[in-house]
Parts: C-alpha cells; sequence; structure tokens
C-alpha cells in the first residue's frame, strides 16, 4: 500500500512538472531537458535507476549513416516532438514520431540484442503521448491512440520505468561509462600505471614480480611495432594527462589490468546463482573485489579455474591499495544502474558481449601490433562450415583469442537441445592463447552461455588454457609417459615434469592446486610430497607417481624461495593441460598474423629451432627464409599438437601464403621431422570482402586434412561485392546473411608448374589451362637481378650541380629522399665515371623506361661489394662518402649482407648492372606486370648505360634485338596474366624469369623477329600501344609458347 501511494504522489508530481514544461518550453530541445529532469526526480523518488548515457544515444549499423534517439531508458525508447504539436485530427507530427521511433527500436535491438517486443515505444510532445509495441507474431509495430498526458499515462510511463529502465548490458555502454576514455578510465587507468612503476622499486613486491613476469612469459604480447604504439602513446597522453612513453610496457600493463577488472565484473554480474552481489555498494569494494579475484565467487556457480593464472589481481595487494579505491568504487557503482540479465539478450549478442569489450576497450593499434583481428561471428561461421564438423565432433582452436571460433561451436551445440550439463556441453572443445587477458575474454562468454546449465554441485573448468600453442609441453617416454616444459623466468630456465597418466586424470589440477596452497604456507618440499602422495590416494592412483613430479615441486618450491609466488602452480597446470589436450578431429581459428622480425629476439631465440624442426619456413635465407608469417608456426604446431590423423584444419590465414618465397615451407605441406604429410582441399578468398576492422590484409580460410596429398588443382572461391556493397556484407550477421549479399566466384589453384613449394597460381579451369602454357624450366641465359640497392638514397642519388672537367664532376647528394632524417646535404667533386642515368620504379610501364631527368646514380663500385682500393684510384669519391661514413655503417643491408665488407658498399651490384640493355618490371606491379628495355643516356657529358634502383628488377642483355624480343615476350597478353596470377597481389621479383620460360631469342626465327620488330616499335613511338600491337605479339607468343610446349613433350617422351 505504502509503495501504491509513492507512486501515485510521483506520478501526480511529474503530471504537474510535464504540463508546466509543455506550457513553458520554446521548443523540443527545452521541452526533453524539462521533461527529463522531473522524469529522473520522479525515477530518484522511487529507487528506479537513472543512467544519463542514454541521453541522445548514437546508433549507427555498419554502412549506414548514424542516427540519434532522443532517450532510451534501457526498454523505454521515447522520441521527444515540439510542445503540443500533437493537435490536430491528421496527427501527421505522430505518425512521423512513431515511425522515428520505430527505426530505432530496430537499431538498438541489433546493438543490445534484446528482442524487438521488449520495448515499449514512447512518442510524446509533453501535451500528448501515445504507446507503441512491436508483436513478433504479428511482425508490426502497433500503436495506441494518442491520449493526453495525465496521471494514467504517467502511472503506466513509470511502471515501465520501474520494470525495464536498466539499460542492457553490452560493448558500447559499458565504453561508454567505464571505458579507458572514460571519466572512470582516465581516473584509474594513470593510477594503475603509477603504481606500476612504483612497485618496480621493491623487490619483494607481489606488483613487480607480476608485472616482470607478465612480460617475459608474454613477450610476444607486449612486443609492439614502434609506430602503432607511438601514435597510442601520443593519444592517449593527451585524454590520460600521463606521459606512457617513458614505460609502454607499464602502460600496457595498467590498460591490461584495467580491462579484466571490468571483464570479471561483468561476468560476476551476469552469472546466475552468484555466491555475492559485487554491485552491492553497502559492501566494502576490497571485499567485493576479493571475491572476484580469489575465484570463490565464481566456484559457487560452478566454474573452478576463471581465473586460473591471472596476472591482474596484484592492486588488492599493492601497497597504495588507499590510492586506487575510491576510483575503483566509483567504476563499479557506475554499473549499478545496468541490467546485466543476459538471458534477455539473443545469442549473438551474448558472444558479442565480451568480445566487444576486449575489442572496445583494447586500441586498435595494439590489437593490430599483437596480430589480432576482429573475427565477425559470419566468418567464424562460415570458416567452421568449410570443415564436415558436427556438433557431436570435438574442435580445438590454438589461438582463440576472445573466443569467436569456440563460441560458434557451442552455438551449434545449444541449437541440437540435446545437452543437459555444462559438462557435455563443452566436452571436446578446447581454446589455447598466450595472451591472459584473451583467455580471460574467452572464458566469459563461456561462462554465460552455459550459466543455465551450471550446477555448484558438479563444477566444471572451462576449457581454455593459458598457453604457448607454439611452445607447446612435449611428451617425454620414460618409465612413466610424461610431458616436459621448461619455463623462462627472470630467475633462469625453470624445468617441469608431470607423468601423462596425472594430466589425464580428475587429481591434477585438485593436486596443483594443493602445492600452491602449501607453498603459499611456507611448506617444504617434502611435507608437499607426503600430502601429494595422499590426493593421489583419494583418485585411486599409485603413489609412485608422486616421484615423477618432484623434480615440479622442486621448482615451484625454490620459485617461492626465492620471492616469486604459487601463480606458476596455475601457469605450469595449464601449460601441460594444454601440450596434452587429445588431438581433436578438427582445428579451428584465426591466428595471429604477425612477421617473424615483429616479435622480440629474446621470444623468437627460443622458438627458432623449433620452428626449423617443423618445416615451415623457407630454406633460402635471401628471400627472408625465416621472415615468414608467425600464423604458419600455429598452424604447423596445430597440426602436430592438436590435430588428429586424418582430421581437418581450417583457419584464416593471410593470402601472402601463397605467394611469398618465404612461405615456401607452408607450401609443401610437409610438417615437422615426422614428415606428417598434409592436402589442401580447399580455399576461400576474402580479399574483396576485406572483413576485419580497419585492415585490408588479404584473408583465406585455407582447409587442410592431416594423412593426406594435396590433388591439385585445389578448388578456390572468391567471394564478391557488387559496388558499394563490402561494408554491408562485412557488417553481416550470420553466414547465411553473409551469403545472401556476396557471391563466390569458384576458381581453381595450383602451384607454378615446377616444384611443389612455388608460389600458387589462382584462376578459371580453361584460364589455367591457357597460362600454364608459358611457364617451364628456367633458361639461364635469361636470369634476374635486382637494381642497385643503396639503403641510403639520400646519399647515392645526387645531382649534377657543374660541367664535367678533367674527369671530375661536383655533385650534391638528394638528402631529403628517403626515410633517414638527419642526412647532410654535401657538394663535392667525385670521379665522373662513378655517376650513371638513374632509372627509378616510377618510370617504367609498359615499352616505357624513362630515366629520372635530375638525378643521378652515384655507384663507386662495379662488382658485388665495395671496391676496398677506392681511395687510390677514385680519392674524390672516397673523400665525398667519408661525410658520411657514421650513417652508411649503420645500415641494414650491410650488416645482414656484406659484413666485414666496406662501410660504403652498396648491395646487388654485379657487372650485369653495366650491361648495354636491360629488360625491367617493377617490383610492386600495382595495376599489373608491365616490361619495358633501356639502353643508355647522357651522364656527365657522356652516354653511359642506365642503372636502374631497389624496385626494379631486370635481365641483363647484350643487343638492343633481343631485349626488345624478351620485352615483348614478357608484355604479352598470356605471360603478363601467368605473371599476374601468382603474384599480383604482392611484388614480381626474379621469379618471373625463374617460373616463365622465355626462349632464347633466335634472329631466324620469324615469330622472334616479328615480336622483337613489334617491341622495337612499340618502344620508340609517342603515341599510345595499340591493341593491334598487342594482339600481334599475342599471336607470336603463343606460337612460340605451343612450339615450347610440343617441343618439351616430344622431350620427356624421348
Amino acid at each position: 500500500m505504502e509503495r501504491e501511494c509513492l507512486i501515485d504522489h510521483a506520478c501526480r508530481d511529474l503530471v504537474s512538472a510535464v504540463s508546466i514544461a509543455s506550457a513553458r518550453a520554446k521548443n523540443e530541445t527545452q521541452l526533453r531537458h524539462e521533461i527529463e529532469i522531473a522524469l529522473q526526480a520522479a525515477c530518484l523518488s522511487l529507487g528506479i535507476p537513472w543512467t544519463p548515457f542514454q541521453l541522445e544515444r548514437a546508433l549507427k549499423r555498419k554502412g549506414a549513416s548514424t542516427k540519434f534517439i532522443d532517450v532510451a531508458h534501457g526498454g523505454v525508447l521515447i522520441e521527444y516532438e515540439p510542445p503540443r504539436c500533437f493537435a490536430g485530427a491528421s496527427n501527421a507530427k505522430a505518425r512521423y514520431a512513431r515511425m522515428q521511433v520505430e527505426e530505432y527500436s530496430c537499431l538498438i535491438s541489433a546493438e543490445e540484442g534484446r528482442t524487438l517486443d521488449d520495448y515499449l515505444l514512447v512518442a510524446w510532445d509533453g501535451e500528448s503521448i501515445t504507446f507503441g509495441r512491436h508483436s513478433a507474431d504479428k511482425g508490426a509495430f502497433g500503436w495506441e491512440e494518442v491520449v493526453s498526458f495525465d496521471l494514467q499515462s504517467a502511472q503506466r510511463l513509470m511502471l515501465a520505468m520501474q520494470s525495464s529502465s536498466k539499460p542492457l548490458v553490452h560493448p558500447k555502454l559499458l565504453q561508454a561509462l567505464i571505458g579507458p576514455d572514460s571519466t572512470s578510465g582516465t581516473q584509474l587507468i594513470p593510477l594503475l600505471y603509477e603504481r606500476i612503476c612504483a612497485g618496480q622499486k621493491d623487490e619483494s613486491s607481489k606488483t613487480r614480480m607480476l608485472f616482470a613476469e607478465w612480460g617475459r612469459l608474454f613477450a610476444q604480447v607486449v612486443g609492439f611495432q614502434p609506430d602503432g604504439m607511438k601514435k597510442l602513446l601520443r593519444r592517449q597522453k593527451l585524454s590520460h594527462g600521463h606521459a606512457y612513453e617513458a614505460n609502454p610496457s607499464a602502460y600496457l600493463y595498467a590498460l591490461n589490468t584495467y580491462v579484466a577488472i571490468v571483464a570479471k565484473v561483468v561476468v560476476a554480474s551476469a552469472l546466475p546463482r552468484s555466491a555475492q552481489d559485487i554491485l552491492d555498494s553497502s559492501v566494502p569494494v576490497k571485499t567485493r573485489l576479493a571475491a572476484v579475484e580469489n575465484g570463490s565467487l565464481y566456484e559457487g556457480s560452478g566454474i573452478l579455474n576463471m581465473l586460473d593464472g591471472d596476472f591482474f589481481s596484484w592492486y588488492l595487494d599493492d601497497i597504495g591499495w588507499a590510492t586506487l579505491e575510491e576510483s575503483l568504487g566509483s567504476m563499479i557503482g557506475k554499473l549499478a544502474g545496468i541490467d546485466f540479465e543476459v538471458a534477455k539478450k539473443d545469442a549473438a549478442a551474448t558472444r558479442d558481449l565480451f568480445k566487444g569489450i576486449y575489442e572496445e576497450f583494447i586500441p586498435r593499434e595494439i590489437r593490430h601490433a599483437l596480430g589480432e583481428f576482429y573475427t565477425p561471428d559470419w566468418l567464424a561461421e562460415l570458416t567452421l562450415g568449410m570443415t564436415e564438423w558436427t556438433e557431436d565432433d570435438s574442435m580445438t582452436d590454438p589461438a582463440c583469442g576472445s573466443g569467436t571460433f569456440l563460441l560458434e561451436a557451442l552455438r551449434r551445440r545449444l541449437l541440437t537441445a540435446r545437452y543437459s550439463t555444462a559438462r557435455e556441453l563443452l566436452r571436446g572443445i578446447n581454446g589455447v592463447d598466450l595472451n591472459p587477458l584473451a583467455v580471460l575474454t574467452a572464458k566469459a562468454p563461456l561462462a554465460v552461455f552455459v550459466a543455465p546449465y551450471l550446477n555448484s554441485g558438479d563444477a566444471i573448468r572451462l576449457p581454455v588454457y593459458l598457453a604457448d600453442s607454439i611452445n607447446p609441453a612435449k611428451p617425454d617416454d620414460g618409465l612413466f609417459p610424461a610431458f616436459r616444459y621448461s619455463l623462462s623466468t627472470e630467475l633462469g630456465l625453470v624445468n617441469f615434469s608431470v607423468p601423462l597418466i596425472l594430466i589425464k586424470s580428475e587429481a591434477f589440477f585438485p593436486i596443483f592446486r594443493r602445492i600452491r596452497d602449501l607453498i603459499d604456507q611456507d611448506r617444504s618440499v617434502e611435507w608437499i610430497m607426503n600430502d601429494v602422495e595422499k590426493v593421489l590416494a583419494r583418485h585411486q592412483l599409485e603413489k609412485s607417481l608422486s616421484q615423477s613430479l618432484l623434480e615440479t615441486v622442486q621448482s615451484l618450491v625454490s620459485l617461492h624461495e626465492q620471492g616469486w609466488n604459487g601463480i606458476w602452480c596455475s601457469i605450469v597446470a595449464d601449460r601441460f593441460a594444454a601440450g596434452a589436450v587429445e588431438p581433436s578431429a578438427y582445428v579451428c581459428g584465426n591466428p595471429p598474423w604477425i612477421k617473424w622480425s615483429n616479435l622480440p629476439r629474446e621470444y623468437t631465440g627460443r622458438i627458432q629451432p623449433m620452428c626449423k624442426e617443423l618445416g615451415v619456413f623457407s630454406d633460402d635465407k635471401w628471400v627472408g627464409g625465416i621472415e615468414g608469417d608467425v600464423s604458419t608456426v600455429v598452424a604447423f604446431q596445430a597440426i602436430r599438437t592438436y590435430l588428429a590423423a586424418g582430421g581437418q584444419m581450417c583457419l584464416l590465414l593471410p593470402g601472402s601464403i601463397f605467394e611469398t618465397p618465404s612461405s615456401a615451407g607452408f607450401r609443401r605441406m610437409c610438417v615437422g621431422p615426422e614428415k606428417i604429410s598434409c592436402a589442401i582441399e580447399k580455399i576461400n578468398d576474402f580479399d574483396e570482402i576485406a572483413p576485419f576492422d580497419g585492415v585490408n590484409n588479404r584473408p583465406r580460410a585455407v582447409l587442410v586434412r592431416k594423412g593426406a596429398e594435396t590433388l591439385f588443382p585445389v578448388p578456390y572461391r572468391r567471394w564478391t561485392v557488387g559496388v558499394g556493397s563490402s561494408s554491408k556484407a562485412r557488417s553481416a550477421g550470420t553466414a547465411a546473411e553473409f551469403k545472401g549479399i556476396a557471391h563466390p566466384e569458384e576458381l581453381c589453384a595450383l602451384p607454378v608448374p615446377g616444384e611443389g613449394e612455388r608460389p600458387w597460381i589462382v584462376g578459371m579451369p580453361s584460364e589455367i589451362e591457357a597460362i600454364s602454357a608459358v611457364f617451364g624450366v628456367a633458361n639461364p641465359r635469361y636470369k634476374a637481378r635486382k637494381g642497385v640497392t643503396a639503403d641510403r638514397n639520400g646519399i647515392f642519388w645526387v645531382r649534377e650541380s657543374s660541367v664535367p672537367r678533367d674527369g671530375l664532376i661536383a655533385i650534391t647528394n638528394e638528402a631529403a629522399i628517403g626515410k633517414t632524417k638527419g642526412i647532410p646535404r654535401i657538394t663535392a667533386p667525385v670521379e665522373s665515371q662513378h655517376l650513371f642515368p638513374l632509372l627509378r620504379g616510377r618510370g617504367v610501364s609498359k615499352f616505357r623506361a624513362t630515366p629520372d631527368h635530375e638525378l643521378r646514380y652515384f655507384v663507386p663500385q662495379r662488382s658485388m661489394h665495395g671496391d676496398p682500393n677506392l681511395h687510390e684510384h677514385s680519392p674524390y669519391s672516397y673523400a665525398f662518402l667519408r661525410n658520411f661514413k657514421d650513417e652508411l655503417a649503420s645500415r641494414s643491408s650491410l650488416k645482414r649482407f656484406q659484413k666485414g665488407q666496406q662501410y660504403y658498399s652498396l648491395w646487388t651490384v654485379g657487372e650485369y648492372t653495366f650491361s648495354p640493355y636491360k629488360v625491367l618490371w617493377r617490383e610492386i606491379g600495382g595495376g599489373g606486370f608491365e616490361a619495358a628495355y633501356v639502353g643508355s643516356a647522357e651522364v656527365a657529358g657522356r652516354e653511359s648505360v642506365v642503372v636502374p634502383d631497389h624496385k626494379l628488377y631486370f635481365i641483363p642483355i647484350e643487343t638492343e634485338e633481343e631485349a626488345a624480343f624478351v620485352t615483348g615476350f614478357l608484355n604479352s597478353r598470356a605471360v603478363a596474366r601467368a605473371v599476374a596470377s601468382y603474384g599480383a597481389a604482392l611484388s614480381f621479383g626474379v621469379s618471373v624469369s625463374t617460373y616463365i620460360h622465355i626462349p632464347t631469342y633466335d634472329p631466324t626465327n620469324k615469330h622472334m623477329k616479328r615480336v622483337a620488330e613489334l617491341a622495337v616499335r612499340a618502344t620508340r613511338q609517342t603515341e599510345a600501344i595499340s591493341d593491334e600491337t598487342i594482339d600481334e605479339i599475342d599471336v607470336a607468343v603463343l606460337k612460340l609458347t605451343k612450339a615450347n610446349e610440343l617441343s618439351s613433350s616430344r622431350h620427356k617422351k624421348e
């Protein structure tokens, strides 16, 4: 009765306030402001939560313009109109307002995941009001008549506010309320950063220990690409007022800690039957957070390992807790106005909640530097759909990130309604990741998804492991088959060993938890071993197994005695559990895309021997033998460790793996010392879709089967969209929706004829047959070379500053060219014989090679290395170069390719550099493959051969006629298309002459002669080359390639 009186009183006050506001307000904005103040007062008087973020809420669907709803109070959506405008028989303004709020409800429903039927729609001009709802049964919106805003209308509105005013939790809401750039974020992240930096001064602090080991264990997680990190730090300095560039790792650790706290609190709030209300402000904030951080809150809901191996709880034990408490309490308090009942959300919105937190809270620069790219749900669904996986099958994601593929598998199982427990739902689904924050954000949605199936009496472990898929625990056969792992810590390399039978038993994690508890109690090795034997006995395991654990217990106790706490027990346990995961019938995922050179050296030094053992990289050190993509290492190790014999693996990998020389090892598909043969069964190409947020990195979904041989050609599906539709395709919700927008183009792929590790060509079956005719054995007469590599163009690219005299000419280096800053601009005389016309990449197109009009190439050597006697025969050139000694000596090309040579050495120089003629093509083709030839040009008052820069590749040739023939041959449509079929998106290097069989020029062959004549004409003419000329070249080249094909065929038969 008392509550009814309160509601009646609040509603009467509201009606009165609204009446005054509608009479006084001069426009819609003023009306909305006054009514919202009155509505807030009514809500607060009744204890109804109020979330101001919902005012003028921006709603945007990818590919569409942003819309702004006037007010969204959870499930109550209000569209305000100018005061008293609903009057009149036509009600045109009311109809318009209804249409607006209907559109907004659709957008907000897609964002929140709440069904349309759950929203109460309101159109209001102050004096009058109208209510509406969507009906799923009718598939339409229904509206009531416009009525005066009276006591009855006010009561209806307040009852709706009471039951639905809390906004439903979703990433954008959390980002606005407590994101890194919100008031909470800008207060708390700098405070966490300060505590981390301060902790480094205390050798025994938990803060220092966890930060140091986080940085060491997850070195590849904190090893940034410098440019992206610098931009981020500059931006964060402005918003947070802190110079994070002084300690970027501490900033990242502070940010990760902040995001981890948010994620843990959200999970704790979303779990049903939670042991404690984390948002209860009557309980001290430290007590609430302690329940989150020690895991007891999750264990009460039936989850045992929510926070195993967690690196982000340090703040509770930090000596500076008092400086954090108020900001933490304020941040958690802001969450009290949010509805965490995720059962109201649809499955897609629930799975996107924690992935969205990770995406919204972790800046794009950091995620991309880590090789992490947001995998849309439709792409995960389509990728898993390429396999033969069914709901009864097992599946492992070796680099699960925030768990997109695990959730896709779980979603499909839930749809069958055949599983009655959380244990059954998760059986056989496993995820592994080395990033502790990613592991947390993968566990979180799994916990929420299976929440209705949890049973505290039958608690489960979420099957996501904090481990390194590239460097897993390895089996070690002995008296007891065991797994071994060596962990690199600040105190040195520490060895661990655990029997396989124990890892596979239910006693494994309880034993390691017990070991941690005893270590924290400062128990001795002997005490711990006695206790372990008792646990083994309770699980009907032989006591003798404890001896196999002795080394591990000794290592853990030793770490503890040196001040490093029991977190290692959880880390080591996860490493062993991940290494011993039963091989799955299927492996799916999107591993990190990071170049080897972008990983920290300490980490690459540890794993390089294993990577070479896998056989994933190229054997050729000059093409970046081990400069491959780390995703391919994950793929090979997953085949070896996580994929069962005969199983299928489908991963999203960069398209470059089918093109670059450095990925030749991957294309061999022969894994590890066991020489496991694998077949590539099909490929999906998403180039045109560019599905990853903010980047266009040419992804391929690659389906592989373990223990089979690839059958060529491989089915290759290229997804295409109409003009302007790529954004719409990217924002699809499901695979079915994506397929309704994009269109598959059915192609095929196979390696360039020759060795199986060559780049692959892609095209229509008929096209493949035609272009294959131009491939063949390389002609040694036409060996391609790279243009001169200076590695400091600002020194070797020069201008003539005087007329030549007595063999000398004054030159001025073009210091501003290139990325290197601070090169001095020097004018000095040099021997004119070392000056050559410069041909840059921009100067080459089809049948056109135009040397730079102003710049010259200063090349004071005639062979591979710098001339050691240069000071004797060319003292002026030597003196000029001495001005740049320090700069030249620091070049990477000198250190890598010419160690011990003269500091002024150029790279890729030889007799070929000075050949009379050169047939050239650009390394980066852009619009396609095009060739031209060049001879000599004037420089320093004389004719000299043209020297190409490093952006050009060329074939050295002695005569113009032969150069013209080779140019014409390469520019024919069949040859140009063949080259583009395997290298269009990357570079055209020496492979052009390696893979394409260029027949030796014979001036007596009429077809060759004709090609040469046409090429000379095309080169010398000033007007555009006609299609007729290219057609005639095509005809002649086709006859040559057909003749070559027949000749090769006869040779094979003989």
